[in-house]
């Protein structure tokens, strides 16, 4: 899903939704839905993971005040090559669709998921939150490089990853890796293996910050 920073909506929102679901958000700190007689406040990144997962392709936003960090850097885009050019939002349930819409899916009966998120400890000491950054310019590149190497595995059908960027709190998630395959056998080890060949090649890197350091590190 993309999301992004408009004030050319109009013109947008016609040619985006001849590619899929779009809405418009008007950014504030915090935003209201009503349900009945209650009203529910959500943050933005609740409400993004709310639309990913009901299948929205592209969601702008008016320029405002960012309450959360979501994954993803928040960028303006006026034209629909901007907006195709971001990089994506995602969560393990949109994931997880895609995989099922995969052409030869009918074949499959067995998906496989790993979830990495941020521990509170690390050499015994307590982590504030994780930070990433990634190389633009090869990241996504790379990520798809990775994903085939996987679907090389046999039986496997389809492979989805998604590394988050930015400030990462503690309990909160960092990367998704879902393998679907014909058979249960067929998803474990590239499931097994998917970290180990993301930590080698996948340009990202980690800082650690505590609370009374920090420090840039390969991941463990």
């Amino acid at each position: 899903m993309k999301v992004f920073f408009t004030d050319n909506w109009d013109v947008l929102r016609k040619e985006l939704e001849k590619r899929g679901k779009a809405i418009f958000i008007e950014l504030k700190s915090k935003i209201e839905f009503s349900i009945g007689d209650s009203t529910v406040t959500l943050g933005l990144r609740d409400v993004l993971e709310f639309l990913a997962n009901l299948d929205y392709e592209f969601v702008g936003l008016g320029f405002g005040d960012v309450d959360a960090d979501i994954g993803i850097r928040l960028k303006k885009a006026n034209t629909v090559e901007e907006v195709l050019k971001l990089e994506d939002f995602e969560t393990l349930n949109s994931l997880i669709k895609k995989v099922k819409k995969s052409e030869k899916s009918e074949e499959c009966g067995a998906i496989g998921v790993f979830i990495g998120f941020v521990r509170g400890k690390s050499d015994n000491k307590e982590v504030l939150r994780l930070e990433y950054e990634k190389f633009d310019e090869i990241f996504d590149e790379k990520l798809r490089e990775i994903e085939n190497k996987l679907k090389e595995y046999e039986g496997v059908v389809d492979v989805k990853i998604y590394h988050k960027s930015g400030v990462i709190l503690p309990k909160e998630d960092i990367v998704y890796v879902v393998v679907m395959g014909r058979h249960r056998r067929d998803i474990w080890e590239p499931l097994k293996q998917s970290m180990e060949i993301i930590k080698k090649e996948l340009p990202i890197w980690k800082k650690e910050v505590f609370i009374d350091s920090e420090v840039w590190v390969h991941d463990k």
